[in-house]
């Protein structure tokens, strides 16, 4: 009785370890695919993979600072994805562990030249390019979470940490640069009403 017993756990042992190790490849080679995407400069991968599309679409908010329309190949988002490097660390039941090397763009604008007031959106953007292409590099650790629907991993790349890893922090310079510029404009109006 016992062997029997015995027999009939290792089976469903080694069927469950088939099972997770099936799982376990679909969410290697999707984890692989996005970091190869960025390795190869496949935009179309990387803009399907962040985006949901094969377009970037840009919303209003951030169109200044992406700068072009979706269809261009020189934009800020493909000159510093061109410098970006994503590697798989670990694949877990739950998560997705990427090693990301980006430049660090975290200070860009706080290392504008203060000066320039009138500088055109095409300055502006040629601007961070060039920030991108000599600015030291930063690396950042990012842990995604996924589901299986049927055996298929789904990711979020949405992810605001993950977007923020892969564009070196350009995501969190701007949201910075906007709020000062916001509270500037706020307290601007405040004086202006006080002037009265």
């Amino acid at each position: 009785m016992k062997k029997i017993f015995l027999s009939v756990l290792l089976c469903a042992i080694l069927f469950c370890l088939g099972g997770c190790e099936e799982q376990n490849e679909a969410v290697e080679t999707e984890a692989q695919v996005v970091a190869d995407a960025f390795t190869d400069g496949d935009m179309e991968t990387i803009n399907k993979t962040i985006f949901g599309t094969n377009e970037v679409e840009i919303n209003d908010g951030l169109s200044d600072i992406w700068g072009e329309d979706a269809q261009s190949q020189d934009g800020v988002l493909t000159c510093i994805f061109d410098l970006v490097t994503v590697k798989v660390k670990k694949t877990t039941d739950s998560t997705i562990e990427y090693e990301i090397e980006a430049p660090d763009m975290s200070k860009v604008f706080v290392d504008m030249d203060t000066n320039t007031t009138n500088i055109s959106q095409d300055e502006l953007l040629q601007y961070i390019k060039n920030y991108a292409q000599n600015v030291e590099t930063k690396d950042t650790t990012v842990s995604l979470e996924y589901i299986l629907v049927d055996d298929e991993p789904i990711v979020n790349y949405q992810d605001e940490e993950f977007i923020n890893a892969v564009t070196g922090g350009l995501l969190d310079a701007y949201k910075t640069l906007y709020s000062e510029m916001l509270g500037e404009y706020t307290e601007g109006g405040i004086n202006y009403e006080k002037g009265d």
